[in-house]
């Protein structure tokens, strides 16, 4: 599936798509049951080039902006396993955990719903 362009408005009705064809059904439930506030806008792998290594890696970090997004304060067990499985799959696409690890290390330390930033923990929901 294409998905949208870095910093490009993402409407609800694509949003769902992409949960239905990544097998993200719980996130979608949870965006439908109560949407975000702010839209969605992803901007691809925040302080880190999208392309590495001659690898893209805008899959992964674009969905893992969307679970950060429609997260809520407070859900440390479900920021944990979105920045696990961010690690997964850069790791899959690059075929090696070193940037991988590096990048979960960094996404645990900065994107801390306590920091409100635009890429913090449920930034759809405290901005």
């Amino acid at each position: 599936m294409k998905l949208p362009a870095a910093n490009e408005d993402v409407s609800l009705e694509t949003i769902k798509k992409i949960c239905d064809f990544y097998c993200l059904h719980d996130l979608w439930k949870k965006i439908e049951k109560d949407p975000p506030a702010q839209g969605f806008v992803s901007d691809g792998c925040t302080m880190w080039p999208d392309i590495t290594g001659g690898k893209n890696i805008y899959r992964a970090c674009f969905l893992h902006d969307l679970k950060y997004w429609a997260g809520y304060p407070g859900e440390d067990v479900e920021r944990l396993v979105a920045d696990a499985e961010l690690m997964i799959d850069v790791a899959r696409i690059r075929g090696s955990t070193k940037m991988a690890e590096l990048m979960f290390h960094g996404v645990r330390v900065g994107g801390t719903d306590k920091l409100r930033q635009s890429f913090s923990w449920g930034f759809g929901r405290i901005l």
